[in-house]
């Protein structure tokens, strides 16, 4: 007769036993949590070719430097600043005294 299977022994087996089921279960289920790549670059991808241009130009020349209007930064912030004190009211629900010009409309 063969000696019998100690109660520490078998518990650990199946314990082992349904570990072992439960990660291919997980497997299955979850999905992976790194991309796998290929050892090689894909040779699907076109080279591009060196006279190919992603964004080409607008404009044949260059503007003219008379054509633009150069606006000074701290000019735009001051404007700014004034329209915000003149819109803190209105955001506050407050009407102002007198007639307003809004986009070239007078409003009362």
């Amino acid at each position: 007769m063969s000696e019998p299977i100690p109660p520490l022994v078998s518990c650990a087996v199946v314990f082992l036993a349904a570990v072992a089921t439960l990660l291919s279960l997980a497997r299955v289920v979850l999905p992976a949590t790194t991309v796998r790549r290929l050892a090689t670059p894909s040779s699907h991808v076109t080279p591009v070719r060196p006279h190919f241009r992603p964004y080409p130009a607008r404009h044949a020349a260059p503007l003219a430097g008379e054509a633009t209007r150069s606006v000074r930064p701290y000019v735009v912030a001051a404007e700014q600043a004034t329209r915000r004190q003149e819109l803190e009211p209105a955001a506050l629900g407050l009407d102002g005294p007198g007639p307003y010009v809004i986009h070239g409309v007078e409003v009362a």
